[in-house]
């Protein structure tokens, strides 16, 4: 029997008790129409004998080594390559997928969308609730859904989706948001970008929505994202600045390339994608609690950072009532007034961060 879906994990130094849960779920769905690819980026710990394991013991379980180590990309581009199935579903190897997964997939797979969107739900210790789909029919996007959805990931602007009625739990930006095609994925080339360290799905899912004719939506939670309060959203990171350097070039280009002279998106990008770049650059370098730079040199480098474009020109030209992250007006205000001071009281306290930006918020809502 031909094999309908792979569902391929990314796996890298991941937590024993994570990665088992990860995959017991999955293996106690598998049927001869599905397999599970565990791709492992040369893990220094357990995790590659973990997966070992399960793949000796379940003949629709296969374990794949990368050879070397090269970072997520290249996971999901490898993944792409071995999957046997017509679908490919990209998961990461410490998150839980729906216990119906599998079967509500293989019931709704046979389609002529190039990528379904479904539901997820964010968990830190307890699995929420997991019933069976009660959908029969997936609902079909209007043709026009892809380039929106493209334009979504390229500037970092969710809100955009409302349009099609999508719920708040579609988060189609990331890989794990959907199923796609592998014919559709193969045909256009569609690969992630190799190297980048950091969203690297927008990258992909701008380029796959804007070449998707036939998307369809499933409004059931198949996905749930593990939330880690040392996850890589809330890590002091040195690189950042490099990082986001390189992923704004990408989606320039991706910008350049399929929307070149479009004014509308050209705003969007630079009051959203390049904005929340900033604030970023904010939280987890110039501000984080970990950074170990005095603060003479800290404030030098932000400074810099402002005067660096294309942050220099968005964060002077932006937009706060087209903005769609209100909690983060505050620190906007703060880098065009250049206040160093004032920042460095609360971006690195977590807890006063929260409560000044979620009154920031609330005020910003009353005032409009």
């Amino acid at each position: 029997m031909s094999v309908k879906l792979s569902i391929a994990s990314a796996v890298y130094n991941l937590d024993e008790t994570f990665l088992r849960a990860h995959i017991e779920r999955i293996c106690d769905q598998l049927t001869d129409e599905t397999e599970l690819l565990l791709i492992d980026d040369c893990s220094t710990n357990n995790s590659g004998e973990v997966c070992r394991e399960y793949a000796d013991a379940n003949e629709n379980v296969r374990y794949v080594n990368m050879g070397e180590n090269g970072g997520l990309s290249r996971v999901r581009n490898r993944s792409i390559e071995e999957a046997a199935g017509k679908w490919v579903f990209f998961a990461d190897g410490d998150d839980m997928l729906s216990k119906h997964f599998v079967e509500t997939a293989l019931k709704l797979c046979d389609t002529d969308a190039d990528i379904i969107i479904h539901e997820r739900l964010k968990f830190i210790d307890a699995l929420p609730e997991d019933e069976s789909c009660k959908v029969s029919e997936l609902a079909f996007l209007p043709e026009n859904a892809g380039r929106t959805l493209s334009i979504s990931c390229l500037c970092l602007d969710p809100n955009i989706s409302k349009v099609f009625g999508l719920s708040n739990r579609a988060f189609y930006h990331a890989a794990w948001g959907g199923l796609y095609k592998k014919a559709f994925l193969t045909e256009n080339s569609l690969q992630f970008p190799p190297g980048q360290k950091k969203a690297q799905d927008s990258v992909f899912n701008t380029e796959a929505y804007y070449y998707a004719k036939r998307i369809a939506y499933l409004p059931y939670v198949m996905y749930f994202y593990r939330g880690n309060p040392q996850g890589i959203t809330r890590r002091y990171n040195k690189d950042l600045p490099e990082v986001y350097g390189k992923l704004l070039g990408l989606l320039s280009a991706d910008k350049d390339k399929f929307y070149s002279g479009d004014g509308d998106v050209e705003a969007r990008f630079s009051n959203h994608r390049v904005v929340a770049s900033a604030i970023d650059n904010m939280r987890l370098n110039i501000f984080h609690k970990d950074n170990p730079k005095p603060k003479e040199q800290r404030e030098a480098e932000f400074l810099a950072f402002l005067d660096e474009e294309p942050y220099k020109s968005a964060i002077a030209g932006f937009d706060a009532k087209a903005f769609n992250r209100q909690e983060w007006l505050l620190v906007v205000k703060l880098m065009r007034k250049k206040r160093f001071a004032a920042l460095d009281k609360f971006v690195g306290n977590e807890t006063l961060f929260s409560k000044l930006s979620g009154a920031y918020k609330r005020i910003a809502k009353i005032l409009g």
